[in-house]
């Protein structure tokens, strides 16, 4: 627990949307074969992580909604009245991704894409949607980075450049 980090998700400007298009455009998938994690310098050497290596993803605790609201009053829609009735529940997230580092996020704070095809950076967010417009809260949860090894992209010169997107 004391090794998570916020695991914030969104788009780049290079991919659109899910990004099913951009499966079949070479040239985007050379550049982001993968789904990436940005993380900052000092994380990333506390965790031996260098831009390149393949990294996990995981969040042993990723609390979902089972079934609708129930009841009238303010206090029914609460989180910890839908958790006594037995609305909340836990599970697993996970997703891999190849580490950037950068300083384009601050400590403690990581980032990748949203909805990478295959491998959604969003299964580490809780699914208990907003009482109020019964929206669900992705962008922001939290996991432990854990480094698998080098990606095949980490020594190539031709795919998956790790200059960081904010470099101009």
């Amino acid at each position: 627990m004391g090794d998570e980090l916020w695991v914030t998700n969104g788009r780049i400007n290079e991919m659109w949307q899910s990004g099913f298009d951009d499966l079949r455009r070479p040239y985007i998938m050379q550049r982001w074969p993968h789904q990436f994690l940005e993380i900052h310098p000092d994380d990333a050497e506390a965790r031996g992580i260098e831009s390149g290596d393949l990294v996990a993803v995981e969040n042993d605790n990723v609390l979902v909604q089972t079934g609708g609201y129930q009841g009238v009053e303010d206090s029914d829609l609460s989180f910890e009245t839908l958790r006594k009735a037995g609305h909340i529940t836990s599970t697993r997230g996970s997703f891999s991704a190849v580490a950037i580092v950068s300083t384009a996020v601050r400590k403690g704070v990581t980032f990748a894409y949203f909805g990478f095809p295959g491998n959604p950076a969003n299964a580490v967010v809780p699914r208990v949607p907003d009482p109020v417009t019964n929206r669900y809260r992705f962008k922001l949860g939290k996991g432990r980075i854990v480094r698998l090894g080098e990606s095949p992209y980490k020594r190539s010169l031709t795919t998956m450049s790790f200059v960081p997107r904010n470099a101009i």
